[in-house]
């Protein structure tokens, strides 16, 4: 089940792509964090957009797929195998949460950009309930909220503030912070809990609360 901000993560990378394409031939993009899914890849492909998708993990990340580019197993904080100023665009969904060193990580993403290159990426806003509950909870509520399918996590942040100056301070600027509440992507298996979750988030929505809605897509492009 896709989530709010990944999908926004694909209008927003597919546009950019469309955008570009008057300059002919297919943009070379990064996807961060890949692992072996390849949704974003395919989703953006569905949509028409013409690209060559490279791909980074700690894990083996390479997969087939029509527009698959290369694959290396390294770090996002250092990825060494990268030529500067390759790529027109990059995307992360919900990577960064798992990064232990985010400065790193934004200054590597920056060089690998090439100037007014596009930095995509979905992350939790730990502000909201059901993370302040998570990152305190027993690891039974966390086997929950994650599915049985977590990743250990670093949380170089505390508030999507603190992440957005990490970004500015490497040279970004951020074009759009969109918030979504979305308990029910947590709890949808879950009888009655599901409903109440869906009545929760369209409460908050309604509310504009924004550091109750954990569900966060951020926009950021180099100069």
């Amino acid at each position: 089940m896709q989530t709010p901000a990944e999908r926004h993560l694909i209008r927003q990378i597919s546009e950019f792509l469309c955008r570009g394409e008057a300059s002919g031939g297919a943009r070379l993009i990064l996807n961060i964090g890949a692992g072996r899914s390849t949704t974003i890849e395919r989703s953006l492909a569905d949509r028409g957009c013409s690209f060559i998708c490279d791909r980074i993990d700690v894990e083996e990340c390479a997969a087939e797929f029509p527009n698959a580019g290369s694959a290396w197993q390294c770090p996002v904080e250092k990825m060494t195998p990268l030529d500067s100023g390759r790529y027109a665009a990059a995307f992360a969904n919900y990577v960064l949460e798992h990064v232990s060193d985010l400065k790193a990580a934004a200054s590597e993403i920056a060089r690998v950009l090439e100037p007014g290159g596009l930095f995509v990426t979905s992350v939790p806003n730990l502000t909201a309930p059901e993370f302040l509950i998570a990152r305190n909870a027993p690891a039974g509520l966390q086997r929950v909220m994650t599915q049985g399918k977590g990743f250990e996590t670093s949380y170089g942040w505390q508030t999507v503030g603190d992440l957005t100056r990490v970004f500015e301070a490497a040279g970004f600027a951020v074009e759009d912070t969109a918030y979504w509440a979305f308990t029910e992507g947590y709890l949808r298996r879950y009888p009655v809990l599901n409903l109440l979750s869906r009545l929760y988030d369209r409460a908050i929505t309604k509310s504009g609360f924004r550091h109750m809605m954990g569900n966060v897509c951020i926009t950021l492009r180099k100069p």
